[in-house]
């Protein structure tokens, strides 16, 4: 990992011989540097897998015998730095447990060149781990969480549906928990709406798409780690401090009169940020429990007690996931820096500028955890010129009861 002149080992997949004849000629050619083996059943690569790891592994997902959600399933555990991509054609929303461990969804038809770009970008994402932390840490967790399946498959039934408002508002309401929140977000004064919004429908076309798919990501992330069990944290108060940043991040946005797609991809970022933190919970419970007792007893940010513990901060190892999924360069940016927001590139207010300001100010009104919490830096915000507006948005801007209700119990755990 870390080796952008290594080559890359690709194991592909499919019953269909011509397909799989297809796809092997296809990558072989277009990128010169993989290795690239075909199969055509799921138990012959489950076999090569066991005998050597690859670096990815494309699998249809209708297979005989083994299904290609259940080799990667396989593999997550054999190799769970192995990135895992599955094809398959239309997928009901009703069928949508089918697919749990790909970290991305290939829909069929497709195009060779975009699976190409593809398979690269997760290929540059793991050439990115520069950290010597973060490649311990990636190496050793047990595993890579997958795309949640019911973003991944929404996104292809969009692509085939005539009135994708309509999909969603059916998915939407088949949830009361995300109903609930749908329809709290269209009310917010976020979108300055002068009547009311009662339909799942009406709330769906006033957010759009991008917003309700961001909710459902988020959503599904959360429900993953619905049975994680440890004393520094509390699911739904994590939920409440994410839910609050992407608001508030998205308000900062708009009120710095930045483009619509900045603030959505805002709001996104900050559902996902506190990512990492789940992982490192799940696959090193002690080591991140004594990091926050270190914390606690010396009255210091949990970031920099993980920094020492990990060499690696859990923001980072956010970005590392989102970035493996595939979502957008700039969230994944945002989220990466906003531990570090000097490190932003961008001389002025940027996507990383509003994710930081939303995630301090939630911090001191709807914190994560019961840690001590970090300083300002007032360096940073004087080079944005922002310094002057803290005082002024910690009063804060927007009170509790302007913003959409939060995540009391039961509504987004039901």
């Amino acid at each position: 990992m870390g080796n952008e002149n290594m080559n890359r080992s690709i194991y592909v997949v499919d019953d269909e011989s011509l397909l799989l004849e297809t796809l092997v000629l296809g990558l072989r050619s277009m990128g010169r540097e993989w290795e690239v083996t075909g199969f055509g059943d799921s138990l012959a690569a489950l076999e090569a897998v066991k005998k050597k790891a690859p670096d990815a592994v494309l699998t249809d997902q209708m297979m005989p015998g083994m299904s290609g959600s259940q080799l990667l399933e396989q593999v997550r555990v054999i190799s769970p730095t192995t990135v895992r991509l599955i094809m398959s054609g239309y997928v009901a929303f009703s069928r949508l447990t089918l697919i749990t461990s790909a970290h991305q969804y290939v829909a069929k038809p497709f195009d060779l060149g975009k699976l190409l770009e593809l398979i690269q970008r997760s290929f540059a994402t793991q050439e990115r781990i520069t950290n010597q932390g973060l490649q311990t840490v990636v190496t050793s967790i047990r595993s890579i969480p997958s795309l949640p399946q019911t973003h991944s498959l929404l996104l292809a039934e969009l692509k085939d549906d005539e009135s994708p408002s309509g999909t969603i508002a059916r998915l939407v309401g088949t949830d009361p928990g995300l109903s609930i929140k749908v329809l709290q977000l269209a009310n917010s004064p976020l979108f300055g709406h002068s009547y009311l919004v009662t339909d799942v429908i009406d709330a769906v076309n006033c957010l759009g798409t991008d917003m309700i798919t961001a909710i459902l990501l988020s959503q599904s992330v959360f429900r993953d780690y619905e049975s994680l069990k440890h004393r520094e944290i509390d699911l739904a108060r994590v939920w409440t401090h994410c839910w609050e940043t992407a608001c508030l991040a998205q308000h900062l946005c708009r009120e710095k009169r930045m483009p619509r797609q900045t603030g959505e991809e805002a709001f996104l970022a900050g559902l996902l940020h506190e990512l990492g933190r789940f992982i490192l919970i799940d696959n090193f419970p002690d080591r991140y429990q004594a990091a926050c007792n270190e914390a606690r007893d010396s009255n210091v940010p949990l970031s920099v007690r993980l920094e020492r513990e990990f060499q690696v901060n859990a923001t980072r190892l956010s970005a590392y996931v989102l970035d493996l999924w595939g979502l957008p360069d700039a969230v994944v940016k945002s989220v990466s820096n906003m531990d570090n927001p000097e490190e932003d590139t961008a001389p002025d207010f940027s996507l990383t500028s509003a994710l930081y300001i939303a995630d301090r100010l939630a911090s001191r009104n709807f914190p994560a955890d019961s840690l001590p919490l970090e300083d300002w830096r007032m360096d940073y915000l004087q080079s944005i010129d922002c310094a002057d507006d803290i005082p002024i948005l910690e009063k804060p801007f927007l009170s509790p009861k302007q913003l959409p209700a939060t995540a009391e119990a039961g509504v987004f755990m039901a």
